[in-house]
């Protein structure tokens, strides 16, 4: 579904928020825009809001896969991803029916890794999710616990971006 808000990866490590609007404003009227640096990866990703769902589609039609003017590497463009149905499970801790807590393997298990958020990587709540975006779910959780509010509030507004609510799946 088309939205106003798009998600742009493999932008550069070096890349702002100012450059971010600068570099999109090209294409379109940008109302808002973050940046979020890649965390153990090179490069970052960010939001950028258009003030119409034309111009936004423009960019993901017309942009995605290309260099950008002012960047020197292609990056991928998306919009939000759709929220698929994740049902509901008996909360944290048992994940559902398919993982007591995610112990063990086989019937009750999350293949040998324990999670209190589920069975294994995702949850049985949450589905199983790329590579980069547990790593991200991951990364928001341990901001939770140390009480780094600013970065979990970031990651939980890039995962909000592509349709992932850190919130109801870990």
């Amino acid at each position: 579904m088309a939205d106003t808000n798009i998600y742009i990866s493999d932008l550069p490590a070096e890349m702002d928020e100012e450059s971010l609007k600068t570099i999109f404003g090209a294409y379109g009227t940008v109302t808002w825009g973050k940046v979020f640096q890649g965390k153990g990866k090179p490069g970052s990703s960010g939001i950028v809001e258009f003030a119409s769902i034309e111009e936004a589609s423009w960019v993901v039609e017309n942009v995605s896969g290309n260099i950008p003017e002012g960047l020197s590497m292609p990056v991928t463009i998306t919009f939000k991803k759709a929220k698929a149905d994740k049902g509901k499970g008996f909360g944290k801790g048992f994940g559902g029916f398919g993982g007591f807590g995610g112990f063990g393997g086989g019937k009750f298990g999350g293949g040998g890794r324990f999670s209190p958020y589920g069975c294994g990587k995702g949850g049985a709540k949450g589905g199983s999710f790329d590579a980069e975006t547990e790593g991200m779910l991951d990364q928001w959780v341990q901001a939770k616990r140390s009480r780094d509010f600013a970065t979990a509030d970031s990651l939980r507004e890039i995962l909000r971006a592509q349709g992932i609510d850190p919130d109801k799946v870990r």
